[in-house]
Protein backbone atom coordinates (compact mmCIF):
# COMPACT_ATOMS: atom_id res chain seq x y z
CA UNK A 1 0.00 0.00 0.00
CA UNK A 2 2.50 2.69 1.15
CA UNK A 3 5.73 2.48 -0.86
CA UNK A 4 7.85 5.19 0.74
CA UNK A 5 8.05 8.73 2.00
CA UNK A 6 7.70 10.80 -1.17
CA UNK A 7 8.17 14.36 0.04
CA UNK A 8 7.86 16.90 2.81
CA UNK A 9 5.89 20.02 1.92
CA UNK A 10 7.05 23.39 3.22
CA UNK A 11 5.05 26.59 2.72
CA UNK A 12 7.18 29.63 1.87
CA UNK A 13 6.48 33.28 1.13
CA UNK A 14 9.27 33.71 -1.41
CA UNK A 15 10.28 30.65 -3.40
CA UNK A 16 13.30 32.23 -5.09
CA UNK A 17 14.82 33.41 -1.81
CA UNK A 18 14.19 30.02 -0.21
CA UNK A 19 15.79 28.20 -3.15
CA UNK A 20 18.88 30.42 -2.87
CA UNK A 21 19.14 29.54 0.82
CA UNK A 22 18.87 25.79 0.13
CA UNK A 23 21.59 26.13 -2.52
CA UNK A 24 23.94 28.40 -0.52
CA UNK A 25 23.58 26.85 2.94
CA UNK A 26 22.86 23.18 2.19
CA UNK A 27 24.39 22.87 -1.28
CA UNK A 28 21.16 21.38 -2.59
CA UNK A 29 19.99 21.92 -6.14
CA UNK A 30 16.58 22.34 -7.67
CA UNK A 31 15.15 19.38 -9.55
CA UNK A 32 12.09 21.11 -10.96
CA UNK A 33 9.92 24.23 -10.63
CA UNK A 34 6.35 24.42 -11.85
CA UNK A 35 3.21 26.47 -11.40
CA UNK A 36 -0.17 24.88 -10.72
CA UNK A 37 -2.58 27.65 -11.63
CA UNK A 38 -5.69 25.70 -10.62
CA UNK A 39 -4.58 25.64 -6.97
CA UNK A 40 -2.75 28.98 -7.14
CA UNK A 41 0.68 27.69 -6.15
CA UNK A 42 4.22 27.66 -7.48
CA UNK A 43 6.26 24.66 -6.37
CA UNK A 44 9.89 23.58 -6.44
CA UNK A 45 11.24 20.10 -5.86
CA UNK A 46 14.60 19.52 -4.17
CA UNK A 47 15.91 15.96 -3.79
CA UNK A 48 17.71 14.71 -0.70
CA UNK A 49 18.53 11.05 -1.26
CA UNK A 50 15.26 9.33 -2.14
CA UNK A 51 13.05 11.98 -0.53
CA UNK A 52 11.95 15.29 -2.00
CA UNK A 53 11.39 18.61 -0.33
CA UNK A 54 8.49 20.38 -1.99
CA UNK A 55 8.57 24.13 -1.45
CA UNK A 56 5.17 25.77 -1.99
CA UNK A 57 4.62 29.48 -2.66
CA UNK A 58 1.21 31.01 -3.39
CA UNK A 59 0.97 32.71 -6.78
CA UNK A 60 -0.56 35.69 -4.98
CA UNK A 61 -0.42 36.38 -1.23
CA UNK A 62 -3.45 34.98 0.58
CA UNK A 63 -4.64 32.98 -2.43
CA UNK A 64 -5.35 29.24 -2.42
CA UNK A 65 -4.80 26.87 0.47
CA UNK A 66 -1.09 27.70 0.71
CA UNK A 67 -1.75 31.44 0.76
CA UNK A 68 -4.32 31.00 3.52
CA UNK A 69 -1.97 28.66 5.42
CA UNK A 70 0.78 31.31 5.33
CA UNK A 71 -1.63 33.97 6.62
CA UNK A 72 -2.88 31.72 9.43
CA UNK A 73 0.28 29.86 10.46
CA UNK A 74 3.25 31.44 8.69
CA UNK A 75 6.07 29.74 6.85
CA UNK A 76 7.07 26.21 7.67
CA UNK A 77 6.05 22.58 7.65
CA UNK A 78 2.84 22.03 5.70
CA UNK A 79 2.46 18.30 4.95
CA UNK A 80 4.06 14.90 4.60
CA UNK A 81 3.44 12.89 1.43
CA UNK A 82 3.41 9.12 1.21
CA UNK A 83 3.94 7.38 -2.14
CA UNK A 84 1.33 4.81 -3.14
CA UNK A 85 1.23 2.57 -6.18
CA UNK A 86 -2.48 3.00 -6.92
CA UNK A 87 -4.15 6.01 -5.35
CA UNK A 88 -7.70 4.98 -6.22
CA UNK A 89 -7.26 1.57 -4.59
CA UNK A 90 -5.51 3.04 -1.55
CA UNK A 91 -8.30 5.57 -1.02
CA UNK A 92 -10.89 2.80 -1.32
CA UNK A 93 -9.05 0.69 1.27
CA UNK A 94 -8.56 3.63 3.64
CA UNK A 95 -12.20 4.69 3.35
CA UNK A 96 -13.24 1.14 4.28
CA UNK A 97 -11.34 1.82 7.54
CA UNK A 98 -13.18 5.16 7.97
CA UNK A 99 -10.19 7.33 7.08
CA UNK A 100 -11.56 10.79 6.16
CA UNK A 101 -10.28 12.64 3.08
CA UNK A 102 -10.46 16.35 2.23
CA UNK A 103 -11.76 15.74 -1.28
CA UNK A 104 -14.07 13.14 -2.78
CA UNK A 105 -11.63 12.12 -5.52
CA UNK A 106 -7.90 12.42 -6.21
CA UNK A 107 -6.72 15.46 -8.15
CA UNK A 108 -3.72 16.44 -10.23
CA UNK A 109 -0.57 17.32 -8.33
CA UNK A 110 2.96 18.42 -9.15
CA UNK A 111 5.00 16.69 -11.84
CA UNK A 112 2.01 14.90 -13.37
CA UNK A 113 1.08 13.09 -10.14
CA UNK A 114 -2.31 12.22 -8.64
CA UNK A 115 -2.85 13.27 -5.02
CA UNK A 116 -5.34 13.14 -2.17
CA UNK A 117 -5.16 14.56 1.35
CA UNK A 118 -6.25 12.84 4.54
CA UNK A 119 -8.00 15.12 7.04
CA UNK A 120 -5.30 16.21 9.52
CA UNK A 121 -7.54 15.69 12.56
CA UNK A 122 -7.33 11.96 11.79
CA UNK A 123 -3.50 11.93 11.72
CA UNK A 124 -2.59 13.81 14.90
CA UNK A 125 -2.89 17.19 13.11
CA UNK A 126 -0.37 16.24 10.43
CA UNK A 127 -1.70 16.94 6.96
CA UNK A 128 -0.95 13.72 5.08
CA UNK A 129 -0.91 13.51 1.31
CA UNK A 130 -1.09 10.33 -0.72
CA UNK A 131 0.72 10.62 -4.04
CA UNK A 132 0.82 8.34 -7.06
CA UNK A 133 3.60 9.07 -9.56
CA UNK A 134 4.11 7.77 -13.07
CA UNK A 135 7.86 8.30 -12.66
CA UNK A 136 10.40 9.85 -10.32
CA UNK A 137 10.51 13.65 -10.42
CA UNK A 138 13.15 14.69 -12.92
CA UNK A 139 14.11 17.88 -14.62
CA UNK A 140 16.97 20.23 -15.15
CA UNK A 141 17.00 23.90 -14.44
CA UNK A 142 20.60 24.52 -15.41
CA UNK A 143 19.51 26.97 -18.13
CA UNK A 144 17.22 28.99 -15.85
CA UNK A 145 19.30 28.71 -12.66
CA UNK A 146 23.03 28.31 -13.36
CA UNK A 147 24.45 25.82 -10.89
CA UNK A 148 20.97 24.60 -9.99
CA UNK A 149 21.85 20.93 -10.25
CA UNK A 150 23.96 21.20 -7.08
CA UNK A 151 24.12 18.19 -4.80
CA UNK A 152 21.16 15.85 -4.68
CA UNK A 153 21.86 14.42 -1.28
Amino acid sequence: MIQKLDHIGIAVKNLDETLRMYKEIYGLGIVKIETLNDIKVRIAFIRIGEVLIELLEPIEPGQGRIGKFLEDVGEGFHHVALRVENIEQTIKEFRSMNVPFRDLTPRDGGDDSRIAFIEPAFTQNVLTELVERKREVKGTLENEYPGAAGKTG
